[in-house]
């Protein structure tokens, strides 16, 4: 009897960490969905501003770069692709040159379209281009990381801010991590965190965002 009451709570302690992780996995989405909406409303209304107007301000030369491509009717490639074809070095140039020589007055976006025509050369430079925004954006979030944590209010444990609630960015990376961690084992225990500072603290412990945990590797090079 007790046996199959232990089995018992086993199974429904089973469905009620399948059910949380759904949850969570809802929550995730939601969340996720609703920045996103967010950030597009943003766009859509200040469209027509600058929304840097500090001086020598890098999102300035960012926004003046977009716009080049904009000039000459590359917006419709692939920005990680077009990464990677910058980034091919030697590669890219025989690539080039035989789109140029079968359209001699084409810009150079028409040029790029053409050579990433070629599947295999997407492919490479997608993977490549993938490799170097991760690097980049690796090191802007671990900069951002060391910057928190060597201000003295992120190391004092009775500061203010960690007896408030988790942040909508906190939950939604939480729910992601929970995700991550239930697919590699079904048995992983939800946290119970109260508040800013415990969710803080966990994500601390659990490695940070996840999209940084398993970096990409560089495409072979030999392949062309």
């Amino acid at each position: 009897m007790l046996q199959t009451s232990l089995q018992n709570l086993d199974a429904l302690l089973m469905r009620a960490r399948a059910a949380a992780s759904k949850a969570t996995m809802a929550l995730a989405l939601k969340t996720a969905a609703v920045g996103e909406a967010l950030r597009e409303l943003h766009l859509a209304q200040t469209w027509h501003l600058r929304r840097s107007g500090e001086p020598g301000s890098i999102d300035n030369r960012i926004f003046e770069f977009g716009s080049a491509e904009q000039a000459l009717g590359g917006m419709d490639l692939c920005p990680i692709a077009m990464l990677g074809l910058k980034a091919a070095g030697a590669l890219t140039y025989p690539w080039l040159i035989e789109a140029a020589h079968d359209q001699p007055d084409g810009s150079f976006a028409d040029h790029a379209r053409t050579a990433l025509r070629d599947p295999k050369r997407l492919r490479f430079c997608v993977a490549l281009g993938a490799y170097y925004r991760f690097q980049w954006k690796c090191a802007v979030y671990q900069k951002a990381v060391l910057d928190w944590h060597s201000k003295p209010i992120a190391r004092d444990l009775h500061a203010a801010w960690r007896r408030r609630r988790a942040t909508a960015k906190q939950r939604y990376l939480i729910g992601v991590i929970c995700d991550c961690m239930l697919a590699m084992d079904p048995a992983f225990e939800l946290p119970t965190l109260k508040n800013c500072g415990e969710a803080h603290d966990w994500l601390r412990d659990m490695g940070g965002n996840p999209v940084f945990w398993s970096p990409p590797t560089v495409p072979n090079f030999d392949d062309f």
